[in-house]
This record gives structure tokens, C-alpha cells and sequence, in this order.
């Protein structure tokens, strides 16, 4: 049997402070003015708790299940009403209450056996008695009882387990940083190695070097951004671009007809925002030329892109390219649809593609939960074109550039890309360590 305290009797008549405190927010209120609310932080505590109220920004809103709930009986009401009618309720309910000190067990003294009755000795009646805390009892231990010795003179209350406590989050890493780390982790895992590259580069290795011709609708200002100062840097060496240059003009030594006018140097001066990770392979196939090898980047690149929900104008690429001999199509599918997998995306479908410096070429797309089909993988095979004047004569080139942002979507379950900026702390909370 159970009785209300006198704070449970209070809470009965005038309602639970979490929910007295619903009332006072109404639509929102400053955690100024919060803070002055009788029995702020008990108030706040469960409301958080029960997610009836969303802090952001200083700023203390109601959520639509506390909307719902302002007006409703909870269940810890019905169980005080039921507490004072009869004594009892769910043994659930029982739990949180005796752990809010909102009711206290009444227990009964024992009638006197049946020798005492026998041997004369007065009959007690039996009489309601409420559990008492032991006098001096402390629920917690503080550096002033530990200073001052006082700790040895009292009793401490017993730990109960089942009692509800305030959730802990504890600090963890951000879910698209941990989501991009595991994937470089994957990467090496497959003998891949990092290669690196300036978020500022040369027109020459963003486009010229990549096969793209100077006219390319890609290099309008609608697709680049361009540096006002400095505006121009350094090319590399004059053999290089007397290759590039031949070879765009005329085909140079790949049986190519190239793309014909004028090759201009000033152009390939101009300094921009790298607008993909492909100018970093193709730095690194220079000094690499024919040696066999695996090389992955995970970093950012930049376009005047219209932001909205699969797009914006800053975002991480994940380039991959694989050299060696005797290399085809075929395996390029294959390490796609292995990358797919490695990070949990089984369903993958690939459609042909069409990119200056690749032939042939795909697009890839992975299933999202919700979302449907979403392109997040480019890839193909480098041109001649464009490995030629690089000195990677021998050597087939698999290439690919993942929309590592839209992988994580898909990963993550969420369906607009700037989620993976946000700093909403409800989603950071909730969203779960990837695996």
C-alpha cells in the first residue's frame, strides 16, 4: 500500500510541474525565462524527457506531442488519483513515483503471536506506519562532506536500479565525419592509398589536363568558381603543356582528331575553386605514370550549384583511380559495386554515361529508403587523351568519382543533403555511430 506525500498531494490538485510547465511556455519562451518557472530544472528535466518541449537557440518551444499532451491526463496523473482512491497502481508507475518522493509505502506492525497472546501480554493493535528515511541518510557525495569528514557519520541511501534517470549523451563524432572516415578506412583496407591535391587549382589540371576543351560549357561561370586575386598560377613544366596542347588541338600521338581550333595558355592559367577531385588524379598519374597502383582522395570541391535538397555548392567527392595492364570495364563494375556494398548500399544499377575524359563511361545509382533511386556514382575509363600526354603509355586507367554526400544519405536515412551540415542536436543525438 501506498500513500501521496505532501508534494504529491500538491501535484495532484494543481498538476505535475512538467506539465504546469507546458502551460506556461504556451508557444515558446526564452531559457531566461524558463529558468524563473517554479521548479525549473525538475520541470525541464521530464519535459525533455518526454520530449514534449525542443530547445534551440536559447529558445524553449513546445513539440507537437506536448501540443497533444497539455490538455490530456498522463498516466503519472491517473496513477497519483489512484495512489489517493485505493493505495496502489501499476507497478511501473509505482517506480518513478517512489523515485520523485511523490508517495511513500505505508507498512503494517505485525499482530503479536500466538506465545504472546498466550503468556498475558497486552494485545497491540495494528497501525499504519510510513517508511521513514534514516536520519542523516545522503544520496550523494559532494568534495564538502569528503573535506570536512562528516561522510563517516552517515548512512547512504540505497541505489535503486530500477529508478529512471536522466539520459546521457555522451560526445561522439559527427555522422557524416564518421561516416567519411570509415569509408577512407574501407579504401586502404582494399590497398588503396591517399593521394592529396590543392583545393585551389590551375584551369590546366581542373580541365585541360582532364581533356576538357576550353569552350566546354563546364568552364562558364555558371559551373566554376574563379579567383579575383590572385587570378592566375603557375603551369607545370613546358613538355607537359606542349603535349596537352597538341593533343587538344589535333589528337597529338592518340589517334584522335582532338578538339580542334586554338589551345590557349592564358586560359589555362586562371586559378579556380577545384570543381572535382578528377584534378587530383590526374597530378598524381603524372608522377605515377605506368606503375601499377590503387590511389583514393576523400575532399572537397566547389560549384555555383542551386542549393536544395541533393545539392550544394560546397561538397566532399570521393575519387578513386586504378592502374595496370589489361585492366576493362568490367573491373571498374566490379570495384563500384564493391565500394557500394562495403559501406551497406546492396542495391546498385548502373546506366551508360558521358564524360569528356572517360570512354566509355557509367553513372551509378544506389536505392535510398525513402528517396527512391539517387545517382551518386560517375565513373569510366580514362581516355588516351588524356593519359598520353601524362606518360601513362601502357597502363589502362579505371576512374571514378563518388557523390560521397548522397552515399551518406542513403547510408544514413536521411533524405536532404544539408542534414549532413545540420545543427539540429536532436538529430546529432539520435542518429546512430555508423557501422
Amino acid at each position: 500500500m501506498y500513500k501521496l506525500t505532501d508534494e504529491g498531494k500538491e501535484y495532484l490538485k494543481n498538476g505535475l510541474p512538467e506539465k504546469q510547465l507546458l502551460k506556461f511556455i504556451e508557444n515558446e519562451k526564452s531559457l531566461e525565462e524558463v529558468a524563473k518557472f517554479p521548479s525549473s530544472q525538475i520541470a525541464t528535466g521530464w519535459a525533455k524527457k518526454n520530449e514534449w518541449i525542443i530547445i534551440e537557440n536559447k529558445i524553449v518551444k513546445l513539440s507537437e506531442k506536448g501540443k497533444n499532451i497539455i490538455d490530456k491526463k498522463t498516466d503519472l496523473d491517473k496513477a497519483l488519483e489512484e495512489i489517493e482512491e485505493k493505495g496502489e497502481t501499476k507497478e511501473e508507475l509505482i517506480k518513478i513515483l517512489l523515485s520523485r518522493k511523490l508517495i511513500e509505502e505505508i507498512k503494517e506492525i505485525k499482530k503479536p503471536g500466538f506465545f504472546s497472546r498466550l503468556f498475558g501480554k497486552k494485545k497491540e493493535e495494528t497501525k499504519p506506519e510510513v517508511a521513514k528515511a534514516v536520519k542523516g541518510e545522503i544520496a550523494q557525495l559532494t568534495p564538502g562532506l569528503i573535506k570536512s569528514g562528516e561522510w563517516k557519520n552517515k548512512s547512504f541511501r540505497k541505489y535503486d536500479v530500477s529508478a529512471p534517470a536522466p539520459r546521457v549523451y555522451p560526445g561522439k563524432k559527427q555522422p557524416y565525419i564518421q561516416f567519411l572516415e570509415d569509408i577512407k578506412e574501407r579504401l586502404i583496407g582494399l590497398g588503396f592509398q591517399e593521394m592529396r591535391g590543392p583545393l585551389i587549382e590551375t584551369s590546366f589540371w581542373n580541365c585541360d589536363a582532364l581533356f576538357i576543351p576550353q569552350d566546354h560549357p563546364a568552364k562558364s561561370l555558371h559551373d566554376l568558381f574563379y579567383m579575383k586575386i590572385p587570378n592566375k598560377g603557375k603551369l607545370p613544366d613546358e613538355n607537359l603543356i606542349a603535349k596537352v596542347k597538341a593533343t587538344h588541338e589535333g589528337g597529338w600521338i592518340t589517334e584522335s582528331s582532338g578538339w580542334g581550333g586554338v589551345w590557349n595558355k592564358e586560359e589555362a592559367t586562371k586559378l579556380v575553386l577545384r570543381s572535382h577531385t578528377t584534378a587530383v588524379s590526374a597530378r598524381t598519374l603524372f608522377e605515377n605514370k605506368d606503375k601499377p597502383a590503387k590511389y583514393f582522395t576523400i575532399n572537397r570541391n566547389f560549384r555555383p550549384d542551386v542549393i536544395d535538397a541533393g545539392h550544394l555548392m560546397e561538397f566532399y567527392q570521393c575519387e578513386g583511380i586504378v592502374i595496370g595492364e589489361k585492366l576493362t570495364f568490367r573491373h571498374l563494375l566490379g570495384f563500384l559495386k564493391e565500394i557500394a556494398e562495403t559501406v551497406g548500399l546492396k542495391e546498385v544499377k548502373f546506366k551508360p554515361g558521358f564524360f569528356p575524359y572517360t570512354e566509355p563511361s557509367v553513372e551509378g545509382f544506389v536505392k535510398h529508403p525513402t528517396v527512391g533511386w539517387i545517382e551518386t556514382l560517375a565513373a569510366g575509363m580514362f581516355r588516351p587523351e588524356l593519359l598520353r600526354p601524362l606518360g601513362v603509355e601502357k597502363s589502362q586507367v579505371l576512374a571514378w568519382g563518388l557523390g560521397i554526400g548522397r552515399l551518406a544519405m542513403a547510408k544514413l536515412g536521411i533524405e536532404d543533403i544539408r542534414m549532413l551540415f545540420s545543427e539540429d542536436l536532436e538529430w546529432l543525438r539520435k542518429t546512430p555511430l555508423v557501422k
